[in-house]
């Protein structure tokens, strides 16, 4: 005897079977995250020689730069060294030491013993106040500066054969010389003379104060009964919050290649700009610059115009009267914001 089943339990019957297979499929899906996962094989990245070297070359970065700081470590090493210590070592009877001595406090003494044979140099606030006393007087006053380029040049042929000139100032060209220029060694060598207050630099390092007894040694230029400064004067006045009190007031003529930015600048601090003359092409353009001045109506005048400078700076003070500052890269200095005028 059959038994029939209910209809509903024959559909039930039918929707339990594929519950089964979808279940089983679940279970398959299930396991596939346990298997490893799938790894892009070595050969998906073409290994092409563009890829190998840019591997090598940035290889090779990493080791020159360690290469790199370890052999400036060790030259810095050495050179301190040859610099000091191995000249007391030279200096030394062989029977003594100075075990507890360091090298600076033998410099430091050795300095005191030369005191009196130093160079003054007029301070910060000498300067400030020289150059407001002659423009409340309306007095001229040439302030000039010399650096490595200025130096350089005075020494062609005096001091430093041309070639080593060209050689150790390869910059000159881009300040304005092109070596060899006898004509403008000699111009500058006149404008030092005649300048008002000149600044030398203070660094001991090559082409900077090393050369300028020898220089001036050569062209006769006195250390006696002259004005000297610090050639980073123009940087001095600024941070010591006398540029302000210098050019409150005054009618300001600016000259060189950043006159246009730099007078923006200024004119954002109220200082009243009487004119622009740029450019400034090198210099032998030095005396074409004076003559343009000269028609303006100034106080005082600021001059970035490299080694031009010095001959616009003494000339333009001489001639009319005025004050003029050989104002330098303070100018860029200005224009960037890295030296905001202050009080």
């Amino acid at each position: 005897m059959r038994i029939r089943t209910s209809r509903k339990r024959q559909i039930a019957g039918r929707l339990r079977k594929p519950k089964k297979r979808r279940t089983r499929k679940r279970r398959i899906k299930k396991s596939v995250p346990l298997l490893p996962a799938p790894v892009i094989p070595i050969e998906a990245v073409p290994v092409t020689p563009d890829l190998v070297k840019e591997v090598e070359t940035d290889q090779l970065q990493l080791d020159t730069s360690h290469d790199f700081q370890a052999g400036f470590a060790k030259g810095y090493q050495e050179g301190r060294y040859a610099g000091g210590e191995a000249i007391i070592d030279q200096m030394l009877p062989p029977d003594q030491m100075l075990p507890e001595v360091t090298v600076e406090q033998i410099i430091a003494a050795g300095i005191s013993m030369y005191r009196e044979h130093s160079l003054p140099l007029l301070t910060v606030e000498q300067v400030g106040d020289q150059i407001i006393h002659a423009l409340d007087e309306q007095q001229p006053l040439s302030l000039v500066r010399l650096g490595d380029g200025e130096l350089l040049t005075l020494a062609q042929e005096i001091v430093m054969p041309v070639e080593t000139v060209r050689r150790e100032g390869k910059f000159l060209d881009y300040a304005g010389v092109k070596v060899p220029d006898l004509d403008i060694r000699d111009r500058l060598a006149e404008a030092v003379l005649r300048a008002d207050i000149v600044g030398i630099p203070r660094t001991r390092m090559p082409n900077y104060q090393p050369l300028v007894s020898p220089v001036f040694r050569a062209y006769g230029i006195p250390f006696a009964e002259r004005q000297w400064t610090d050639s980073l004067i123009n940087y001095g006045l600024c941070q010591a919050g006398y540029l302000m009190r210098i050019l409150r007031n005054r009618r300001v003529l600016v000259i060189g290649n950043m006159a246009e930015p730099l007078s923006a600048v200024l004119t954002g601090y109220g200082i009243a700009i009487a004119g622009m003359i740029t450019p400034v092409n090198g210099a032998r353009d030095a005396a074409r610059i004076v003559e343009l001045a000269r028609h303006y109506d100034f106080d005082m005048a600021l001059v970035s115009a490299g080694i031009a400078a010095v001959l616009i700076t003494e000339e333009l003070a001489r001639l009319t009267g005025k004050v003029a500052i050989d104002f330098g890269h303070m100018a860029n200095a200005i224009v960037k914001g890295e030296a905001p005028i202050t009080e």
